[in-house]
């Protein structure tokens, strides 16, 4: 039998420590394009939380300014946005399809069901963010209609509230 060194055994220890409290935590937001070599404090968190499973539609990806690579949302989601800068973002949807019951399904292309990627609105606009502040997107509500009328900008971001 082969036994292994004390010192061996805390470094072993100290990798599953550290792997497990990364897997806990998560990595933080994510670094969009235009970002890379700022410092935290001096950006924005926006938030994506998923779309309800009611919906039968879930955000698969998001893409901002036109820039960089589109990033899955999976279950939620938060970025490092530039503060002054007004933002846009490009969603991708998937739809899940139920299939067709009996020998409709057999004759009907795409009648066995599954998800769909549907190919959202392009450059929508967020606005401006301010440094050191998380927002989230959100659903359109009784006042973002009333900015709608008055100003002619409906809004989809509001400042998350701790």
């Amino acid at each position: 039998m082969h036994a292994r060194s004390p010192t061996a055994s805390r470094t072993s220890l100290t990798v599953v420590c550290f792997v497990a409290a990364a897997l806990l935590v998560g990595c933080g937001p994510t670094r969009t394009a235009g970002t890379g070599g700022l410092s935290a404090k001096d950006l924005a968190v926006l938030s994506i939380p998923q779309l309800p499973a009611e919906t039968h539609v879930q955000i698969k990806a998001v893409q901002f300014d036109d820039a960089g690579e589109a990033y899955d949302i999976g279950k939620h989601r938060d970025f490092y946005l530039r503060p002054g800068d007004d933002h846009t973002a490009t969603f991708t949807f998937t739809a899940k399809i139920p299939g067709l019951p009996g020998p409709l399904g057999w004759f009907v292309p795409g009648a066995k069901g599954g998800d769909i990627t549907i190919p959202g609105p392009k450059a929508v606009p967020l606005g401006a963010f301010v440094a050191g502040k998380t927002y989230e997107l959100a659903a359109p509500t009784i006042d973002s209609f009333d900015t709608l009328l008055e100003g002619g900008q409906l809004s989809l971001v509001r400042e998350k509230v701790k």
